[in-house]
This record gives structure tokens, sequence and C-alpha cells, in this order.
């Protein structure tokens, strides 16, 4: 089974997205930071990557490049409450594969699961 990784500060809301995909069907965790990510990632398969970008110490941007140097080609979806186009296009300069703007819904997450698995 594909696995889902969650990546956010907010444990609430992290953990709420982790208990809804696997009522989808998905296996899926979540780390809390992009350290705890990068961290996770290296004994961890991951098919895809929701990563939110106000983090504090090492933001969204920072972690998906990191990953992205480390070779993880895997999707990283931008899960944001920031959602002006320069934010868009500043989340996929950084290398994100997409981006979704907070709060996010259950049809959002199936498409973008749909879409890049």
């Amino acid at each position: 089974m594909k696995h889902i990784l969650i990546v956010d500060d907010n444990h609430a809301a992290a953990d709420g997205i982790v208990r809804l995909l696997k009522v989808l069907g998905w296996s899926a965790s979540a780390q809390y930071s992009g350290k705890e990510a990068l961290e996770y990632v290296k004994d961890n398969s991951t098919a895809l990557a929701f990563i939110d970008i106000g983090m504090p110490d090492m933001d969204g941007h920072a972690t998906v490049v990191a990953l992205r140097a480390a070779g993880h080609e895997f999707p990283a979806i931008a899960l944001t409450g920031y959602g002006q186009k320069e934010d868009v296009d500043k989340a996929l300069a950084a290398g994100f594969t997409a981006h979704i703007t907070k709060p996010v819904g259950v049809e959002e997450l199936k498409k973008s699961l749909e879409t890049h698995l």
C-alpha cells in the first residue's frame, strides 16, 4: 500500500488529515517539522507528501528543497493558508508538485491523490 506523509507543525491538523486518509483506505502518518520529515523519509517509503508551508525553524519551502536535494522524487503538495498567485508560484519554484490552500476538504485530498499517484 502506498504511504502518504503529512508534515505540519499543527499536530491537530496533521493528525486529523492522517485519520481522514486512513478512513479513505490509505496508509498515512504525520511528522511535525521539516527536520522530522527528512529523518522519516530516510528509512520509510513515501509515495506522496502533503507539506505545510508556514512551519517554524524549517518552513515547507526549505523542507521540499532539502527533500529534492536528498534525491526524493515523490510528489510533494504544499498544504497552506497562503493562496495568492505569488504563493503558488513560489511553492512550485521551490520544488512542490502542486499547491492546495487550507482548509482542505475530502474531495480536494482525493483529487490530489488520484492526480499524483
